[in-house]
């Protein structure tokens, strides 16, 4: 019981938490560098511009975002990873309280009666067995249940 309480303690902080999360993004902000010919041919890298990277639809999508802006994205993606983790951590224990309440209510399995006498056979046969043949042929295997099960 303790155990139970102590999860549902968890579980209501991770609660409390997430309602605190407002403003989550996915995604990553990095830099960009680009490539550039500058006077007389000469290669030139410009940059950097922040850029905002993030997958939706099963695609990469980048834009390329203010300077001014870069911080708040950042702690927004922070946010966001504090997000997943905490769904994360209340699946499981989710998933725990479950698993002890189907503990509680599981029912003891009986144990199956000695059959010593009987070879592993109920006493009665399957259609189409043949005694003292083990697999006398093709109808017969199938009429026991297969090649490895005793006739």
């Amino acid at each position: 019981m303790n155990a139970a309480l102590s999860i549902e303690q968890r579980r209501q902080d991770i609660l409390a938490e997430l309602a605190g999360l407002a403003r989550i993004r996915r995604g990553s902000v990095t830099e960009q560098y680009v490539a550039a010919a500058g006077r007389r041919g000469r290669p030139l890298r410009r940059g950097p511009y922040p850029l905002y990277t993030f997958k939706t639809g099963g695609r990469t999508v980048s834009r390329r975002i203010r300077a001014e802006a870069t911080a708040a994205y950042r702690e927004q993606i922070a946010a966001g990873r504090r997000f997943q983790a905490l769904t994360h951590e209340l699946m499981e224990l989710g998933e725990a309280l479950c698993d002890q309440d189907l503990r509680a209510d599981t029912v003891k399995k009986r144990r199956m009666p000695d059959r010593a006498g009987t070879r592993g056979w109920p006493d009665h046969r399957p259609p189409g067995h043949r005694e003292g043949s083990r697999h006398g042929g093709m109808g017969a295997s199938r009429a026991c249940g297969g090649p490895w099960r005793r006739c």
